[in-house]
């Protein structure tokens, strides 16, 4: 959204269609910069991007969004904790190696989740466990449960380095749950989900749109007042 008004030509490329949001749509049909291929098959040293339907352009610049590899080159943990096919492990609900808990801990490896939230309920978990308020399971029955859910996830079918892409709510609980605290509030719940609803929908401003919004800010842009707030 940032190089829409800047680039002369803007080249998104993906997957598959699911990876093409309804707001990207929207924004896609309402700038002539902006346009949509498939995955990319092969580049080339004189900036030529081929596409995977045969389709090229000549690109400048190229961003990547493949996402992101786990690495700790700042941390020796003499292979206690080890990165395997993008699985850091192992890890008691994604935050304790066994062997090194409660001293250790990783505070947000899971990805593709509601963010602040979950980073909230496991910093107070880790914050009890430090201060000796609770205490965690020994290391056979933390062991034990790291297995069965790498378990449950072959037996699922997900891939090794989809190890960590799980549903922040239900973590944010069962953190709770260690800890005995409330789980998230329902209105925070919502407010979340609307967050990425909005993400979704429109891509410009992430904001909640209601019908009449259009002609408020209709009114509004007419207004001296409002232009002069913008000066």
């Amino acid at each position: 959204m940032e190089l829409v008004d800047v680039a002369k030509k803007i080249h998104l490329s993906a997957k598959s269609s699911i990876a093409v949001s309804q707001g990207l749509s929207k924004v896609i049909s309402k700038y002539n910069t902006l346009n949509l291929h498939p995955q990319i098959e092969s580049l080339h040293e004189d900036g030529k991007v081929l596409f995977k339907d045969g389709s090229w352009v000549i690109a400048d610049s190229i961003i990547y969004c493949t996402g992101y590899s786990y690495s700790f080159p700042f941390l020796d943990t003499k292979g206690i904790v080890a990165i395997d096919d993008n699985r850091v492990g192992p890890l008691f609900e994604h935050t304790f190696p066994p062997s090194l808990a409660p001293s250790l801990s990783f505070v947000g490896i899971p990805g593709k989740l509601i963010g602040f939230p979950f980073f909230e309920a496991q910093a107070k978990w880790i914050a009890q466990l430090l201060c000796g308020k609770t205490r965690l399971p020994s290391w056979d029955d933390m062991m034990l449960s790291i297995k069965e859910f790498y378990k449950s996830r072959d037996i699922a079918g997900i891939p090794k380095h989809h190890t960590h892409d799980i549903s922040s709510f239900e973590y944010c609980d069962k953190y709770g749950d260690y800890i005995g605290f409330p789980h998230l509030e329902k209105w925070r719940r919502e407010l979340c989900l609307s967050s990425v609803r909005n993400a979704e929908i429109n891509l410009e401003t992430f904001r909640d749109v209601y019908p009449e919004d259009e002609e408020m800010l209709q009114q509004a842009y007419q207004s001296s007042h409002f232009t002069q707030l913008i000066d």
